[in-house]
């Protein structure tokens, strides 16, 4: 499936609606922007209510490999592989990423592609925990909202081109794709919460203060947050990133102390999954207070 640019990724959203009065003629120009105003609205709404972060699912978990004989459902064995559950993100945006059913990521397939271009960056003497390897690759997942087209459907030529047989996609699916960035630092930025200050605060009058003002200090356009161009990426964005990634886990990949260094298979690989943001509901909330 190919992907195109979403509409909302143009800030800001336009609350322009549609006016429909008989005999009023409609192109393909008022139907999109009917579509981008219930989208940006509702995005919107769950941008600035809720944040972004996972809302639902989502862990990330690392399986061994499998020799032949091992397990009987993988007869001829299996490579390890990260896999991502089903789950639902908001990004920054507001836009709702659903992760329909698990998402494999074949991890030494990634390792070694990376070694073969030189993007890996080896990091000596990593402790994790209680866990110490001579060397090891850190790496984050993230996953990214896309729109996919699917079908086709005869449509009048576009562009610089003259066409009898011109086609435009049917549909477009949200959709998602995750990507494996690498680190250059153990302590490499993670995702930071706009709450945590509170969390500090003793007396409860001074915690509903100081969320009255992050409340008053949270919108983003026209900040060092939001651009002309739309979001700025986050301290956990890579260079080049899209900076709607959601970010969902930290990978600690160890190494061993050859010269060069090479996976070492006997570790289990690291997967910080609480490193992340989440999206809590109302009752989660209110249990979590007590």
């Amino acid at each position: 499936m190919s992907t195109r640019i979403d509409t909302l990724e143009k800030v800001p959203s336009s609350p322009d609606r549609v006016v429909y009065a008989t005999g009023v003629l409609l192109d393909a120009l008022d139907f999109e922007v009917e579509q981008n105003y219930h989208r940006g609205r509702l995005a919107r709404a769950l941008a600035y209510l809720h944040g972004s972060g996972t809302a639902s699912g989502l862990r990330v978990d690392w399986e061994p490999p499998l020799e032949p004989g091992d397990d009987p459902n993988f007869p001829d064995g299996r490579e390890e592989r990260l896999l991502v559950r089903p789950g639902i993100a908001l990004d920054r945006l507001g836009r709702v990423i659903e992760v329909p059913a698990t998402a494999c990521l074949r991890l030494d397939r990634w390792f070694d592609g990376k070694r073969g271009v030189n993007q890996l960056v080896i990091l000596p003497n990593v402790t994790v925990g209680a866990l110490n390897f001579p060397n090891a690759v850190i790496a984050d997942v993230f996953v990214n909202f896309v729109a996919c087209e699917r079908g086709k459907t005869p449509a009048f030529a576009a562009g610089p081109f003259d066409a009898l047989d011109a086609v435009q996609p049917s549909r477009l699916r949200d959709f998602y794709d995750l990507e494996l960035i690498v680190r250059d630092a153990i302590d490499a930025p993670l995702p930071t919460s706009p709450w945590a200050e509170v969390g500090t605060l003793g007396d409860p009058t001074a915690r509903r203060d100081r969320v009255h003002e992050i409340i008053f200090d949270s919108w983003r356009e026209g900040t060092d947050a939001w651009d002309e161009r739309g979001p700025t990426p986050l301290p956990e964005h890579v260079a080049g990133q899209n900076p709607t990634a959601v970010f969902l886990a930290r990978l600690v990949i160890p190494l061993d102390a050859a010269d060069p260094p090479q996976r070492d298979m006997a570790q289990d690989v690291v997967v910080q999954n609480d490193v992340r943001q989440f999206v809590y509901t109302t009752g989660a909330l209110l249990n979590w207070l007590g």
